[in-house]
């Protein structure tokens, strides 16, 4: 009798299809989010607000952000790792779109993106007189300049990770405003010596207790003031000079029409019918930038105009877009610059440096450990999405 010699398959390989590549990519794509947060993680230097924080509420937050980053249209990694799984295994996957990188003409981006326009925007370090038309443009699409729809706020439009960001801004900020104000002018003046001279991060250290306090008078973000200050002085580079020489401290580049102080004439330029004129003007003196704070806040409350920017709270585009809307200058792309600025990463690192000076005096403890208990309560309770979406 003749045996066949021939192996006996036991069981079938699981044929790949579609779905289950999709699937793995999806997975994959998730493990590298979380290898990127990690990696961005033992990259930095700690948190100096809260040094001590606990590493499980930590773990479960970078868990938490990774799925985040994921989620939806995600990294735009999965149809790539879905396309290189399919020609291996010689599955014919389905066709995949191309991943969509054009923003449509409504669209109104949240910080999120608005920080990576004001990263490249301000790279060269403020020169922002020079930007050209197709750069305003970007921005005011990123910055979410849209005058059809006022009605809808720019949080109610916010992805997740924008919800996010904003969130995570607050605990700083808060954090600093909890303190004195005059432990708050400590902070930021010891916090704007330990950045460079003349640097971005140091203009806004050394103005961000006026800005504090003007910012309450007026019932705005303080972010917005230090944009709109940075935008006109080119983060404190190009400020006007007094002919005799000095700084003149107008930090709002307001002019000196009907203004009976100390004046300072200077090099400028308007938009005529959307085209840039250079002009020659005469600007308000100050003696000192408190000064020049100071007038920009009665400025705004005594004239009727600025009425609708004083109406936008803590809302940094509505309150540019207001100020715009009244005239207060003629750039068409003003209120989509200072709402970039506002949410970019040079005033977060300014302010992240005054928290941690603050919370080492022990200035702002208060407010530090009840911002905490805050985050640590809301992700106990409901997870990501009641922590950072509330």
């Amino acid at each position: 009798m003749r045996i066949d010699g021939a192996p006996m398959e036991l069981s079938a390989s699981p044929k790949a299809d579609g779905a289950r590549i999709d699937q793995v990519a999806r997975q994959l794509e998730g493990q590298f989010a979380q290898m990127l947060v990690k990696s961005m993680r033992d990259a930095s230097f700690g948190d100096s607000l809260f040094p001590g924080e606990n590493q499980t509420f930590r773990d479960l937050y970078d868990q938490q952000l990774a799925k985040a980053l994921t989620e939806g249209r995600g990294l735009g990694l999965a149809p790539m790792i879905a396309r290189q799984l399919s020609r291996q295994s010689g599955t014919q996957a389905e066709a995949a779109p191309a991943l969509d990188t054009t923003l449509p003409a409504n669209a109104r981006p949240g910080p999120t993106r608005a920080a990576a326009a004001a990263l490249a925007y301000t790279r060269d370090g403020g020169a922002l007189a020079a930007a050209p038309p197709d750069i305003d443009r970007a921005l005011d699409l990123i910055a979410g300049r849209d005058t059809s729809t006022a009605a809808a706020s720019s949080e109610a439009s916010a992805s997740p990770l924008d919800a996010l960001v904003q969130r995570l801004m607050a605990g700083p900020q808060a954090a600093v405003a909890s303190a004195s104000p005059t432990a708050s002018a400590q902070a930021a003046a010891e916090a704007a010596s330990g950045f460079a001279p003349r640097s971005p991060e140091q203009f806004v250290a050394s103005i961000w207790h006026h800005a504090q306090g003007a910012a309450r008078e007026l019932g705005v973000d303080a972010r917005a003031l230090v944009a709109q200050a940075a935008l006109e002085t080119g983060w404190g580079r190009k400020q006007i000079q007094r002919q005799g020489g000095g700084e003149a401290n107008n930090l709002f580049g307001i002019k000196a029409t009907g203004w009976k102080g100390e004046r300072a004439t200077s090099g400028t330029h308007e938009y005529v019918g959307g085209v840039r004129v250079n002009q020659t003007a005469d600007f308000r003196a100050y003696a000192s930038p408190a000064e020049s704070f100071a007038d920009y806040v009665r400025m705004l409350k005594s004239n009727p105009r600025y009425r609708q920017a004083l109406e936008s709270g803590g809302n940094v585009r509505q309150f540019a877009q207001a100020l715009q809307n009244a005239g207060y200058a003629t750039d068409p792309s003003y209120a989509a610059k200072i709402t970039a600025i506002a949410h970019g990463p040079t005033i977060g690192r300014a302010v992240q440096a005054i928290a941690g000076v603050a919370a080492r005096t022990g200035a702002a403890a208060t407010g530090a450990g009840t911002a905490v208990a805050d985050a640590a309560s809301a992700l106990a309770r409901g997870g990501f999405d009641a922590a950072f979406r509330r």
